[in-house]
Formats: C-alpha cells, sequence, structure tokens
C-alpha cells in the first residue's frame, strides 16, 4: 500500500445507479402493500391469546371463590345479650362501676 494515499483522488463517484423515481416508487409500494394486506395472526399468536384467557378466567374464578368461601378475621359475628351479660358478670365490682358511669355519660345512649 502506498503511504500517500489521497482520499480527495478517488472523487464523489456512485458505484451503482438506479432508475429515475426508483425510490419514490419503492416508497409507494410499501406503503400500498402495507396498506392492502391485513395481518395475518399466526397459530402461535392464537395459541398465546387462548392461554392469556384461559389464565385470566382460572385468576378471576380463584378470586371470586376465595371471596365467597372466606371467613376469615373480618367475618361478621354477632354477641347475644346473654353473652354480654355473662361477660359483664364476670367482671369485678369496680370494672362494672365504672363501666355503667361511663354507659350513663354517653350521649348516644341517652337520646
Amino acid at each position: 500500500m502506498k503511504r500517500d494515499f489521497d482520499f480527495n483522488k478517488v472523487g464523489k463517484r456512485m458505484p451503482y445507479t438506479v432508475p429515475d423515481n426508483f425510490f419514490t416508487e419503492m416508497e409507494d409500494n410499501v406503503y400500498l402493500e402495507l396498506n392492502a394486506q391485513p395481518p395475518v395472526k399466526t397459530r402461535r399468536h392464537r395459541t398465546f391469546m387462548r392461554m392469556a384467557i384461559t389464565a385470566l378466567t382460572t385468576a378471576a374464578a380463584t378470586v371470586a371463590l376465595v371471596l365467597i368461601l372466606d371467613k376469615g378475621p373480618h367475618a361478621v359475628h354477632t354477641t347475644g345479650f346473654a353473652e354480654v351479660e355473662q361477660a359483664f358478670g364476670n367482671l369485678g365490682a369496680e370494672d362494672q362501676v365504672y363501666l355503667f358511669s361511663v354507659y350513663q355519660d354517653d350521649i348516644f345512649m341517652n337520646e
């Protein structure tokens, strides 16, 4: 190789030629093809959609089942008057007097 190679001597010649309006026609053809054909749904796409729908349906059914059958700590438990009276009877005399005075001063209980 010569060490004194000069890029200015090469010039700006194009090694290839294309017909006039080639790139414009190619762009128009690409747009026509993209707009003319609907996207093809492949078998893999349909399989994925089936799996996604099945997974979402299973998750929704599981959540519904848990909500229906759940009897956790937030479940409503009603206490009867007999249970309240028994708990009040188990208190000491000082505690009973205190609770009684608190309930007498309660504005909602005395309406």
